[in-house]
């Protein structure tokens, strides 16, 4: 929402500048003695909640060699062992019901947080400022939990060995020109974290864990000035630090030469360009130019976007794709990104083509005629801001006083930003924009040229070709072009005869309404203003890709991803983006497996377009027959010049294991893009969308009664109907039974990957359903103490569950974890060993106490915020079962009746008759 990003993008230093006047009720902000910062802000968006944060300005670039990676080790080491929990404040918070707590550690600062703390209980808000203070500085760092804490850390270090990671670590020696920042990843070496000793990982957090280097901030639904005191009072006796350590901030050098590297992995599945340049922020001289700085680097980016695409759909260039843009690189540094994926050996041509282009736009598509239209569009965004300057969620005032604690970004008022951005875009022009290009993009320093792909010997460009073209295309003339103007039009040229609604049922339970068209199709109507102005639409309908015999499959693949393609009725897809142009209109077409649908949202005052773009889906849909021939040739290309990787090999031998043969299953290779005919594609649309008394409509969100009806009548009334009734084919293409399986692969690092899941079809009663997150939840617990915890096995274990009654009933449990080939088989015994203790023993009272209580606030958290999404959700479970998905009778009146004896009773029924399919793909 551009409400959220108004403050996001209020950014860059100005030294000495005065905070912003903001009601002392709602805003406290300070620095302790002893050098702490806080701050302290009331938001009513979530009432009853609140935010908790401990920031750190200092990460991974503090370390010395010998400490690569204690940054983050020590971040781990946060949550076992305080001065105030020294059990370990994960099993605090859980039992207090605070499930939202992490941290992150990056190159620049670590952050601490526990969001949605219920502020209601003043123990436990109480606590949480304890635990922040302990945070800070009064860690326990136990020898003993060091090094059982090695291990998961060693499992983390593994499961991060990902295709990103290598290839970053192949480029950032260039990307950040062999400065500290190339050669500190955060997650650090293998051999550091095996040996270091306690001693070395306390001497990193005395020097740099200190009130001088934090912030506390507080966020939500509390009252300010008791906040800010019980801060004072807390954290005011630690004591400041004498000759602190200083916190060295880290540049990049320069590089007046471009840098040139080639990264290769056999993972790849393409070959690619990137060509970055480094820039260094200045400071800005005033609030005023760091608001118009941001505001010119955003309005770039999204003009770039614009004419790029402009460019690949009407000249048919040499790149595949392509991704360009200005942001942020690492503190006090930016970068402009220039990426490509050219088609295979096309390189040299399509950096030409896509470097002229940019130049092209630089020089002629940036003109006041496009600075007013960007204007133009970001005024509606600004309004809705002033409008509903008191919504922002807490995340966004969370951003704001970090960036002032980390970098010095200014603290503004929500009315200063919208002010000063008025005045700013009343006055803002090309020369504005060509002024801030000239100041990064006038030489040819700091470049770096990055070819990435899976063939050391593929003939990419050299440093000294894509130099030639840098210079060609910047020093050459670029005619401006004939701009073809598109001018926003009607997007209906006829009066639409509507039906209208024939019946109303009142659906008492959820204070919504069900009406009937004369033309058989159904309407689920709420009214809801959770969500602002949000105005929400669904309308599905039985069949989808099921019904259709298996060779249509291909053809109605293209479908999928072509139908928002060529635009709508009259309209090309330029003439669409017209119309739309400063609406805030999402809309969308699906074909599923086995339903199709439409869906959109919008602002409460852009209802009708959205409505009339629906009607438009099923009565003048647009297909082009060259769009669709461009997309066959494109994916044709593709996939025959991409190499089979060892992640295809894997998911073929999981398909076979899993999977029946069947002509339904096709596989992406030249025959599927093949099979695609335009006109098929073209009929399978006109079949499943032709038919309005099979599809239920459901509309909900901040629209009155009477406008909505009258708006369903005369568009969804509209569209035609067949009266067929259709039901989807189930097409169950599993291999029935339990397997028990192991996959070898050549997988680096030694990796064991785990995956368990348990399936069952058992009639439940709603408080049986409740045990099964209970038995979830116990689970999770378990395996993260024995095998993350004890073992160091694993860095996490993931259990997840599911169950529903409708269409059919149906339970899983899925565990899945990463391990090493050395510990792996253990670790997947001990998830066995645990189920069956679980099965023999059951759960305690006590912990199932304490679940209750934590699903609990759970459900209160889904009660106070029920938006479109909910009541989409809840309308269409009525629809189809005439539930009510907030019936007391599904948690309130089941949950009163859960206790361990019904838990381990669910937990013997469920595994002795599930289904288990267990299979480990390794490293050979």
């Amino acid at each position: 929402m551009k409400k959220i990003l108004l403050l996001i993008i209020i950014s860059i230093q100005i030294p000495g500048l005065l905070y912003a006047q903001d009601d002392t009720k709602i805003f406290r902000h300070g620095q302790l003695d002893n050098g702490l910062t806080y701050y302290v802000r009331h938001t009513t968006m979530q009432p009853g909640k609140a935010d908790f944060y401990l920031v750190q300005n200092v990460g991974a670039l503090m370390e010395e060699d010998n400490q690569n990676g204690l940054a983050h080790f020590l971040e781990h080491m946060a949550f076992n062992g305080t001065k105030s929990f020294k059990e370990g404040i994960p099993h605090f918070l859980k039992r207090r019901g605070v499930t939202q707590f992490n941290a992150q550690t990056g190159q620049d600062e670590t952050v601490y947080y526990m969001t949605g703390v219920a502020t209601a209980d003043t123990g436990l808000v109480d606590s949480c400022l304890l635990v922040m203070k302990d945070w800070s500085g009064f860690l326990l760092l136990d020898p003993v939990e060091i090094d059982k804490e090695r291990g998961v850390i060693k499992e983390e270090r593994r499961s991060r060995r990902n295709l990103g990671m290598r290839l970053r670590e192949q480029t950032d020696p260039y990307v950040f020109n062999h400065s500290k920042y190339a050669t500190r990843n955060i997650i650090g070496s293998e051999e550091i974290i095996q040996n270091f000793t306690p001693d070395e990982l306390r001497a990193y957090y005395k020097d740099f864990y200190r009130p001088d280097q934090q912030a506390v901030i507080v966020v939500g639904d509390v009252d300010a000035a008791k906040m800010e005191a019980d801060i004072r009072k807390l954290f005011n006796p630690i004591p400041k630090r004498v000759n602190p350590k200083p916190r060295l901030v880290y540049g990049i050098p320069d590089n007046e030469e471009p840098l040139y590297t080639k990264a290769f992995d056999k993972e790849m599945t393409e070959s690619s360009v990137t060509l970055l340049k480094r820039v260094k922020q200045t400071p800005p001289t005033s609030l005023k130019e760091m608001m118009k700085r941001n505001l010119i680097n955003r309005f770039y980016n999204q003009i770039v976007e614009k004419y790029l695409q402009k460019y690949i759909e009407s000249k048919n260039p040499s790149f595949v794709q392509t991704m360009v843009g200005f942001n942020g690189l690492v503190r006090n540094y930016d970068r402009w990104n220039i990426y490509m994926q050219a088609y295979p050996g096309k390189e040299k041509q399509a950096l030409k083509e896509l470097l002229g282009e940019i130049e092209r736009i630089h020089r002629h598509a940036i003109n006041d005629k496009e600075v007013k239209e960007q204007v133009e569009a970001y005024l509606p965004g600004l309004e809705e801001s002033e409008k509903y300057k008191d919504k922002f969620p807490n995340e966004v005032y969370v951003q704001l006083y970090q960036n002032n604690f980390l970098e010095g970004k200014p603290i503004t008022s929500i009315e200063e930003d919208i002010a000063y951005s008025r005045e700013i875009l009343s006055e803002l022009t090309a020369k504005d924009f060509h002024d801030w290009i000239a100041s990064w993009n006038s030489n040819y320093k700091n470049w770096v040229f990055i070819m990435q792909g899976n063939d050391p010997t593929y003939n990419f460009p050299t440093q000294d070709e894509i130099l030639d073209i840098m210079k060609e295309v910047r020093e050459g003339e670029l005619s401006a072009g004939a701009e073809e103007e598109v001018k926003a039009v009607p997007l209906l040229d006829y009066e639409v005869k509507g039906g209208e609604i024939v019946k109303t049922k009142k659906i008492k339970e959820l204070d919504a309404e069900e009406w009937t068209l004369s033309n058989g199709c159904k309407v689920y109507y709420k009214f809801t203003d959770q969500d602002g102005i949000k105005v929400s639409l669904l309308g599905e309908s039985a069949g989808g890709l099921s019904l259709l015999p298996a060779e249509d499959l291909p053809s109605a693949s293209a479908l999928s991803t072509l139908i928002m393609y060529s635009g709508l009725y009259k309209h090309t897809m330029p003439m669409m983006q017209a119309i739309l142009k400063g609406h805030q209109i999402h809309p969308n077409v699906t074909l599923g497996e086995t339903f199709e649908g439409v869906s959109g949202f919008c602002n409460n005052n852009e209802t009708e377009m959205l409505l009339q773009i629906i009607y438009l889906f099923f009565e003048h849909p647009r297909f082009d027959r060259g769009d669709f021939d461009k997309y066959v040739y494109v994916n044709r290309l593709r996939v025959e010049n991409t190499p089979r990787t060892v992640n295809d090999t894997i998911s073929e031998q999981m398909q076979k294991l899993r999977i029946k043969d069947s002509p339904r299953l096709w596989k992406e290779s030249t025959v599927f893009y093949n099979a695609m005919d335009f006109d098929k594609m073209v009929s399978i649309y006109k079949d499943r969308f032709q038919d309005a008394s099979d599809f239920h409509f459901y509309l909900t969100g901040n629209i009155q009664r009477e406008e909505a009806r009258e708006l369903v009548a005369k568009y969804l009334g509209a569209i035609p109907s067949t009266f067929r009734k259709e039901k989807a084919v189930h097409h169950d293409l599993r291999i029935k039974g339990s397997m028990t399986e192991t996959i070898l692969a050549n997988i680096p690092d030694n990796k064991y990957m785990t995956t368990i899941e348990f399936s069952n079809t058992l009639k439940l009663k709603p408080v049986e359903d409740l045990a099964i997150d209970v038995i979830r939840t116990v689970l999770s617990n378990r395996y993260q103490e024995i095998i993350r915890e004890d073992e160091g096995g694993a860095y996490g274990v993931n259990v997840g569950a599911a169950y529903e009654n409708y269409p059919r009933p149906a339970q899983n449990i899925v565990i899945n974890f990463q391990s090493n080939t050395e510990k792996g088989d253990r670790m997947r015994a001990i998830v066995h060993e645990q189920i069956d203790k679980l099965v023999a023993e059951g759960v305690s009272e006590e912990d199932v106490e304490d679940m209750v209580l934590m699903m609990k606030k759970g459900r209160v958290g889904v009660l106070e915020n029920r938006g479109n999404a909910h009541w989409q959700d809840a309308l269409r479970l009525y629809a189809e079962t005439g539930k009510n998905i907030d019936s007391p009778e599904l948690f309130e009146n089941p949950i009163k009746k859960l206790n361990a004896k019904i838990v381990q009773e669910v937990a013997k029924k469920f595994f002795a008759t599930a289904e288990c399919i267990d299979i480990v793909v390794r490293s050979k």
